[in-house]
């Protein structure tokens, strides 16, 4: 049975071009660039998240009536006193804020810090796979430019 109107995909493809190639690698390459940023920025929110952490670890370990300086926030603190270290409030998302133990909210952190953790992985294995590409984009850029002729003497 033979297909009328329907031309092959190898007869449509468009002929690779040098200016095509690198267009597509300066593609790849902003892409990585930007889920490098985004890594990073990963990767100072779980520092964040590890601060927190090791804080509520150090206040239930310094317990009730301990004076520690609360931070307001652009570097700015105020002296204060753990009264009821065990009561702490968790901001589970959307403005909502929930009452829990030390250990709930360490636990919160560490499945976000887990959670986070895997984001990253995925991130940099796309950033692997797509500095793979750019490699075989090089490789077909070179193999496309002409071959200097060696002159004889």
């Amino acid at each position: 049975m033979e297909r009328t109107g329907v031309v092959g995909m190898a007869e449509t493809k468009v002929k690779r071009t040098p200016e095509r190639v690198q267009d597509e690698i300066r593609s790849y390459l902003g892409e990585i660039e930007y889920l490098r940023s985004q890594v990073g920025a990963i990767d100072a929110t779980i520092a964040d998240l590890r601060t927190v952490d090791a804080t509520l670890a150090y206040i239930k370990e310094k317990g009730e009536g301990k004076e520690i300086y609360i931070p307001l926030g652009s570097g700015i603190a105020i002296k204060g006193k753990i009264e009821k270290p065990d009561d702490v409030i968790i901001d589970v998302g959307a403005g909502i804020l929930v009452g829990a133990s030390i250990d709930e909210a360490r636990e919160n952190i560490e499945k976000r810090i887990n959670t986070l953790m895997e984001l990253r992985l995925a991130l940099l294995r796309k950033i692997e796979e797509d500095s793979r590409k750019v490699t075989e984009l090089l490789k077909e850029l070179e193999a496309m430019e002409p071959k200097p002729k060696k002159s004889r003497k």
